[in-house]
């Protein structure tokens, strides 16, 4: 007989049966223990893959990464966790406020039959308190774990697998849409720095998207450069080989000038090297005596990219004229804004080929003409025409007739004999202002310019003309069918009236009947300390294009910009500021003493 069990001794005085039983429960202990060791195996597998899969998470939830699809089983599977773990909450939060507002109900019950002081409210209390401590911890533990899955239910978003091409074309499209002018600021709050603390994928997406770094505002004065040179310099490398657009304003006066101090001449020797990629360019100096840099510029070719340049500079300097030549002979050229005392008839300004030119030189009526005979392909112009003999405007041709000029903004000292001389049938938006306070508005010649034109007048703007109210009445009618935008002026305070009661009333919308009422489409009216008529009368005319009613205008006015005097017209200034609580866009300013 062997009384010997494995790893035991045995004593020698139990029998064989014994013996085997005790055999048999060894066995059936290690069969146990080698069950329980797998199972804590087991355990010990999951729980490290769990804290893999969390880590995994975690580390996706700082990334914009989109996550694999062994990643996403995953996390599909903490969201499906994460639901039934804010189902059970909900639960217990509904059924915890039910039993609070229970035993408070019965505290209530109990104080009013046995009195507040009794002994078993304080039980009460305190087993309210344990259960507003429970809530207030359900609550929050449901508020984190709503954000956890609100967190992992991002981690599934589409824009993660949105492949880095497509993102950067997105990014483009949103820096496009941001900027409401033509030059970004270098801000880590906007567009384009933005994308570049989103994440680390983010920033290497918009570092690799050159059309990003296109564009750049630069603002020099005596005491900074903002950006710095540096983060020009990045700017300009970032931008690879896309075409540039670049704002330069330089705020700084001769007399305070020192040695070392950055000037616009640092900044275009920065972009000189890339010269050929110049596209939309604007450089703008405050004193004509500092060097602009433009010695640093090719002297051979014209910056061939170069579609829209801006100058605004008192005086240029003989020396620098060769590099304007070459700017303004840009092949591919189609906006200019000339800001300067320099005649640009200087220079081989190429008229034919703008689309777009601004002038803020005075020039003559000949001059005028010649542009607009030359610039065929014109349709937005500014002026500045002076000719203080009007007998000089008879060399001209007796009439141009203008095909593409859709925008015109005339300052002039005499108007008649521009008016006399053009037909213009494609023009829309129109502004016009009076030089000479002591020229009168040639009533006539505008309205034969408008009739010979048989234009469609969307915008209308008269600065310090003084039209009288009958004639102003004359042109909302022959506009009345297109016009969107009406702006009457005194800017320079002469009080001019030329919205009376008289235009006021025509405006104002008075009947179902749209046939019988006036500019339909009206959206935009600025009436600036050119109106007199009785207190009401304004707050009436605004008051029908403002409120959406049955048989109103069609087309509700959205803005309104108007200067009142508050003595005058109280009820016209309260009732305007009623309608601007209810929806903004009028704007009003009291007329100073």
């Amino acid at each position: 007989m062997n009384n010997n069990v494995p790893g035991f001794l045995v004593n020698i005085f139990v029998t064989e049966e014994e013996a085997r039983e005790v055999r048999r429960a060894m066995e059936e202990n290690q069969q146990l223990m080698a069950s329980l060791d797998a199972e804590i195996e087991r355990a010990k597998a999951a729980l490290k893959n769990l804290v893999n899969q969390r880590s995994e998470a975690q580390r996706l939830l700082e990334s914009n990464t989109a996550p694999s699809d062994t990643e996403v089983r995953a996390i599909r599977e903490i969201i499906r966790t994460k639901e039934q773990e804010m189902d059970r909450l909900e639960t217990e939060v509904v059924r915890t406020r039910n039993n609070l507002d229970a035993m408070i109900e019965r505290r209530a019950a109990i104080a009013e039959e046995s009195g507040p002081s009794s002994g078993v409210l304080d039980e009460f209390d305190a087993d309210i308190e344990g259960a507003r401590s429970v809530l207030k911890g359900l609550l929050t533990e449901r508020e984190q774990t709503h954000d956890a899955l609100e967190a992992h239910r991002a981690l599934l978003s589409p824009i993660r697998r949105i492949p880095p091409e497509v993102l950067g074309e997105i990014f483009i499209h949103c820096l496009a849409r941001q900027s409401m002018e033509p030059f970004v600021q270098a801000s880590g709050d906007q567009f384009p720095l933005l994308l570049t603390q989103i994440s680390s994928n983010w920033r290497n997406v918009a570092l690799a998207t050159p059309a990003l770094w296109t564009s750049l505002a630069i603002n020099i004065t005596t005491a900074s450069c903002i950006p710095n040179l540096d983060l020009i310099k990045t700017w300009i490398a970032r931008s690879g080989s896309c075409p540039l657009s670049f704002y330069i304003e330089e705020t700084i006066q001769k007399d305070y000038y020192t040695e070392g101090i950055i000037t616009s001449a640092s900044i275009l020797e920065l972009y000189a090297p890339h010269y050929h990629r110049w596209r939309n360019i604007r450089l703008q100096y405050q004193d004509w005596r500092i060097a602009t840099g433009f010695l640093h510029l090719p002297r051979d070719l014209p910056p061939q990219s170069l579609q829209s340049l801006h100058l605004a500079r008192d005086f240029w300097h003989a020396s620098e004229y060769d590099q304007l030549s070459l700017m303004l002979s840009a092949p591919h050229l189609r906006k200019c804004i000339w800001v300067s005392n320099t005649d640009i008839g200087t220079f081989q300004a190429p008229f034919p080929q703008l689309t777009t030119l601004f002038l803020e030189r005075p020039v003559d009526v000949k001059d005028f003409m010649h542009i607009l005979s030359e610039g065929a392909k014109l349709e937005l112009t500014q002026f500045l025409v002076l000719d203080s003999d009007p007998s000089l405007a008879s060399d001209s041709p007796l009439m141009i007739r203008h095909e593409n000029l859709r925008a015109l903004d005339l300052t002039a000292d005499l108007f008649g004999p521009l008016f006399n001389q053009l037909e213009l049938p494609c023009l829309t938006h129109i502004s016009m202002t009076r030089f000479d306070m002591g020229a009168h508005w040639p009533h006539d010649e505008f309205m034969s310019l408008l009739l010979r034109s048989k234009c469609v007048l969307r915008e209308i703007t008269l600065n310090d003309i003084d039209i009288s109210p009958n004639q102003m009445c004359v042109v909302i009618r022959h506009a009345s069918h297109s016009l969107e935008k009406l702006s009457l002026n005194n800017n320079r305070r002469s009080r001019h009236v030329i919205a009376n009661d008289e235009v006021l009333r025509l405006l104002t919308w008075t009947t179902p009947d749209a046939g019988s009422n006036v500019c339909p489409r009206l959206s935009m009216i600025k009436l600036w300390d050119c109106h007199s008529a009785f207190d009401g009368a304004l707050a009436d005319m605004i008051e029908s294009r403002w409120k959406a009613r049955e048989g109103g205008p069609p087309k509700l006015m959205s803005i309104a910009f108007l200067m009142l005097d508050a003595r005058t017209y109280p009820n016209d200034l309260q009732r305007l500021e009623a309608l601007n609580r209810k929806r903004l866009g009028i704007s009003i300013v009291r007329r100073p003493e």
